[in-house]
Formats: C-alpha cells, sequence, structure tokens
C-alpha cells in the first residue's frame, strides 16, 4: 500500500485554502410600503400604478410641495469596536447607497469574520432642490427594522432578508410625506 500520492494531494488542498478569497457576500432585500401597508414601491407584477423607483416622490416643506429620493443604505460595523458603531474607524467598509430603482442589494467582498458583524439598514431622504440629506429620520416618518447581527463566512453568502421600510404617507389618497415632520429640515 503505498501512501506517497496522498501527500501531493493533501499539500494542494491546504495551498488552496491558505489563498481563498477571505471574503464573504452580503445580500439583502427590500420594500417600501405606505402606512396602510400598501406597496411604494417595487409595487409587484400584478400593480399596474406601481412606483417605477423612489426618485422624484411627491412630499413638501412647510407648505411648499417638492419632491425627494427615498434610498436603502447599509452600514455594516464591529460592535466589538471601542469607539461603537458610530464612529467612522468601527465601520468594516465604506456605507453603501442604493440606486432608487434598486430593491435588492449585494456587498460582494465583506471580509470574513468569526464575531457578529452589526448591519444597519437606513432610509436615506433626500431632497436636493432644498439642499436636504436625511439619514435617521424620525421613526414616526421612515419605519426601519432594527440592526441585525450576522457572521460573514469566506466564501458564503448572508442573507439579512426581505426588508420592509414603512413610509408615513397615505398612496391611495395621493399623501405627500412633509419632510418637516420627519425631522429633516
Amino acid at each position: 500500500m503505498r501512501s506517497w500520492p496522498l501527500v501531493p494531494l493533501a499539500f494542494a488542498a491546504a495551498l488552496a485554502g491558505a489563498c481563498g478569497d477571505p471574503t464573504g457576500s452580503v445580500e439583502l432585500a427590500w420594500v417600501f410600503v405606505d402606512r396602510g401597508g400598501d406597496p411604494i414601491f417595487p409595487g409587484g407584477v400584478f400593480s399596474i400604478d406601481d412606483e417605477h423607483d423612489t426618485c422624484n416622490l411627491p412630499g413638501q416643506l412647510g407648505d411648499m410641495p417638492l419632491t425627494y429620493d427615498l434610498r436603502v443604505e447599509l452600514e455594516i460595523c464591529e460592535p466589538d469596536c471601542e469607539g461603537g458603531c458610530d464612529a467612522e474607524e468601527c465601520l468594516v467598509m465604506p456605507r453603501r447607497t442604493f440606486a432608487c430603482n434598486a430593491a435588492r442589494g449585494n456587498e460582494p467582498e465583506v471580509p470574513a469574520s468569526d464575531i457578529d458583524y452589526r448591519f444597519t439598514l437606513r432610509a436615506v431622504l433626500s431632497a436636493p432642490s432644498v439642499g436636504v440629506e436625511c439619514r435617521d429620520a424620525e421613526p414616526t416618518c421612515l419605519a426601519v427594522p432594527a440592526p441585525r447581527q450576522r457572521a460573514v463566512t469566506a466564501g458564503k453568502v448572508t442573507d439579512l432578508q426581505v426588508n420592509q421600510i414603512a413610509v408615513d404617507v397615505d398612496r391611495s389618497a395621493a399623501e405627500r410625506l412633509n419632510l418637516g415632520d420627519c425631522g429633516c429640515a
């Protein structure tokens, strides 16, 4: 019985593991709904009047009508970092803001870790015409899910599932979101 052919195979396997990609992928999806739970975006396959994106939505600031954009931002941080998740140096990678026409997102190269990262999803509201960008709107205006903690495994996908974000408007009544009430002005 000769075992010497197994030695090169074991060495090759060890070498491949040492040179493997030390990152994993993170995926998430989201849906914006109005106060009554009706979809704003994406509206679903059977909706004929759904929005095609979340740019230029009807809003107001005081009595002034305007449009605003609504995007999703993903923040990944190390919760055990000395500065806490509010400190830039504790972010695993820069925050990622997704486009208005996206309902799914992916971070393909997140450093793998044995500890759980904290994943925070934000709804970013901006009205470029009046110079407003709001990351942490009042929860009565934009209700987002609480942060989640997950480990990222090298070579695997970490799925943050589908997140529902409620916007304090009644879509069927054609209400405008008041950015002042959101704490964004």
